[in-house]
Parts: C-alpha cells; sequence; structure tokens
C-alpha cells in the first residue's frame, strides 16, 4: 500500500484571531479637499481587517519560517527578496522598541510577502479607507476632532524627532478606534496598501470595489504616522512610496476576504 505524504504549505492558512468584519455596502470615499481625493460613492463586498498593525514579533516569526520560501512572494518581491536577503534586519525593524511595536522598515514587496504568507492580502486603498472611516464624511477614526491624544507628531517639527515614537499595536483607548473597531488607523505608523498610485485615485462614482491602476511607479500609504502632523494622518489622505522603500515610519496590516 502506497502512502503519500502531503507537504504542508507555506502559508500560514490558520484562520486570524484578531481581525474585525467590514460589512458589504456602499460608503463614501475620498473628500474633495485635495485633487488626489475626490469625493465619491464606492460599493466594497464584505471582507476583514487586521485589528491592529502587523507587530515586530509577528513579522519576525514570518522571517523565520517564510522569508527563504518561494511560495510567500510575489514574481517582482521574490526579485527584491533575492537581491536583499534579510530585509533591512531585525534590529533595524525593532529600532529599539518592544516587539510589540508596529515593525517598521519594511518595503511593499515585504508587507506583501506577508500577508501572503498569512493566507490574506494587503487592503486596497478602498478597503483601508472603508475600514478606518466607515464610508462616513468624518476626518479621522472617531470623527473630525484633530485634538486627540493619537500618536502623531505633536512635540516636534518634521524631521526632527530622536527615535521611533510608536504605540505597541494593541495600545489605544477603544475611543479612538475606527467605526469597524480597528486600532491606530490614524498615525502610529504609514500603512501599505494594494493599489499602485494614480493622481485621481479610483476616481469613477458608484465603482465597485475599485482598484487602481494594473501598473505604475509608487504603491500608496495611509495613514499617517507618528512623524506626521494630523493633516497627513486623515482618512482620506493619500502618499506615493516606491514599493522598495524602507522608512522607519512605514509599516501594515493585512485583510482578508471572507
Amino acid at each position: 500500500m502506497r502512502l503519500l505524504i502531503l507537504l504542508a504549505p507555506v502559508l500560514a492558512l490558520a484562520a486570524p484571531k484578531d481581525t474585525v468584519p467590514v460589512p458589504a455596502g456602499p460608503g463614501n470615499m475620498g473628500d474633495g479637499r485635495s485633487p488626489d481625493a475626490p469625493a465619491r460613492t464606492v460599493t466594497l463586498s464584505a471582507f476583514r481587517i487586521d485589528r491592529t498593525e502587523v507587530s515586530v514579533a509577528a513579522y519576525e516569526r514570518f522571517v523565520r519560517d517564510a522569508w527563504s520560501k518561494r511560495d510567500a512572494w510575489s514574481e517582482a518581491g521574490w526579485a527584491w527578496a533575492q537581491a536583499h536577503p534579510g530585509g533591512a534586519g531585525a534590529d533595524t525593524r525593532s529600532a529599539g522598541r518592544p516587539d510589540t511595536h508596529p515593525v517598521v522598515a519594511v518595503t511593499w514587496f515585504e508587507a506583501d510577502a506577508y500577508c501572503r504568507w498569512a493566507g490574506g492580502r494587503l487592503p486596497t486603498e478602498a478597503e483601508w479607507e472603508r475600514a478606518a472611516c466607515g464610508g462616513q464624511d468624518q476626518r479621522y477614526p472617531w470623527g473630525d476632532d484633530a485634538d486627540q491624544p493619537f500618536r502623531t507628531n505633536d512635540i516636534a517639527k518634521f524631521g526632527h524627532l530622536d527615535s521611533v515614537r510608536t504605540a505597541p499595536v494593541a495600545d489605544q483607548d477603544t475611543s479612538l478606534a475606527s467605526p469597524h473597531g480597528a486600532l491606530h488607523m490614524a498615525g502610529n505608523a504609514w500603512e501599505w496598501t494594494a493599489d499602485w498610485y494614480h493622481r485621481t485615485g479610483t476616481a469613477e462614482a458608484n465603482a465597485a470595489d475599485p482598484t487602481g491602476p494594473s501598473t505604475g511607479t509608487w504603491r500608496v500609504l495611509r495613514g499617517g504616522s507618528f512623524m506626521n502632523l494630523p493633516s497627513y494622518c486623515t482618512c482620506t489622505h493619500r502618499e506615493p512610496a516606491e514599493p522598495a522603500r524602507v522608512a522607519l515610519t512605514t509599516g501594515f496590516r493585512c485583510a482578508w476576504s471572507p
């Protein structure tokens, strides 16, 4: 009798435990205050998103278990990984902080690979914005008031902070959570999204599950960071960045289709 040996998949397919559901339906996207964030209505399918940003500890598990596995990476990501073994390195990714803080100094390629390994994906811009503000006409996850104790640059001018001043990923008052219960969707760390940047985003009205263009030069970051003024940390602000960018302000979270 021949026995078949089933090899374990590279991807960590266990269902994520610390996610929040975002229901299907129409909602607002953009605010009309800047040319690259036109106000429109979009309809999204239901999805789930990480309640918190990916922590240093979670990311280092990916590095240990799957960095060298081809199946965890896109074609472009695998080429990048072969040219940059280990990425920025554990010391840079932790930046002197406990492992409960958000991982930083990760490229888009690494964020994409982690989410693939976790059985998910990076959220689209539309999904990220819906998770942040619930499709409502408000500037921040909690409303319009910028005078709140969220992790943003309220202590020094841009470029003059002396350390990576993030908060632990699960450390935020629930009054500042998004309408769906996600934490730190304003400030703390910029978050990679799946989409290529386009100057008008997905500008068409009444779009269903919109995404960015099929190719491009920059991917889109959302949410702002500890280094940014509150005006950069709104639900609608869009920041283009090269996929290979490494910055101590940049992390990510993952999304899952139901």
